[in-house]
């Protein structure tokens, strides 16, 4: 997917400020019916999206099988513009430069978040590669585009994260119980060390919190 531009890409870079989106409230637009869209397409929609849009004259018959899902919609038509206008964020996933063209000048024009899957760096948005535990969600990009290194990179990490989803647990439960207080920062700058995290992990955790913070009630039910 990143063949043509690869060369450039891999000389410059690219700068990355990365945001969360709350999946349930995103509308998109994918505009291909290829490989690169079907493979946005069942990323999205597997992230559970509000919406997911489809527009292609033609689709990989692999369509068939997402057909089920309640937030796909195939519109087997040439692009037009006003198929943008309600959507968040756009993926272009055409193998034709003049019709990507045309997607990016009225994303540019509406304001619009978009993904160029054939050319990155002509978009304003770069997919990362996501992964998550039971208590945390993340995503990875490398700096000079490489798809299988930060699938790599993500499952190592996926591996050393979750080994600390119970941690994660507690010290949110503690966050919300102490978020009225008025040393809620101290108390969490106190838990999220590796001082505390080492009593936590033979099983001491609770008893020194209530050792340190003893007029805090954090466990009572």
């Amino acid at each position: 997917m990143y063949e043509d531009n690869k060369e450039d890409i891999l000389c410059s870079g690219i700068d990355h400020t990365m945001i969360s989106l709350i999946s349930h409230k995103i509308n998109l637009l994918i505009v291909g019916g290829g490989r690169a869209a079907l493979i946005k397409a069942k990323t999205f929609i597997q992230r559970g999206c509000s919406s997911v849009s489809v527009v292609s004259k033609e689709f990989l018959p692999e369509f068939e099988e997402l057909e089920h899902y309640s937030n796909l919609k195939l519109i087997k038509e040439e692009y037009k513009k006003l198929y943008i206008k309600d959507k968040h964020i756009i993926a272009i996933a055409t193998n034709c430069e003049e019709v990507n063209k045309k997607v990016r000048k009225d994303c540019d024009e509406l304001s619009k978040l978009y993904i160029d899957c054939t050319n990155p760096k002509e978009g304003l948005c770069i997919m990362a590669c996501q992964r998550s535990t039971k208590s945390t969600s993340f995503g990875i990009n490398t700096n000079d585009i490489s798809p299988k290194t930060s699938v790599f990179l993500a499952n190592k990490i996926k591996d050393k994260l979750e080994k600390y989803d119970n941690f994660i647990s507690f010290t949110a439960l503690i966050r919300n119980k102490a978020k009225e207080l008025k040393n809620k920062n101290e108390i969490m700058g106190f838990i999220c060390s590796d001082d505390f995290l080492f009593f936590y992990e033979i099983g001491l955790g609770e008893l020194i919190l209530k050792m340190f913070y003893p007029d805090v009630e954090l466990f009572k039910e």
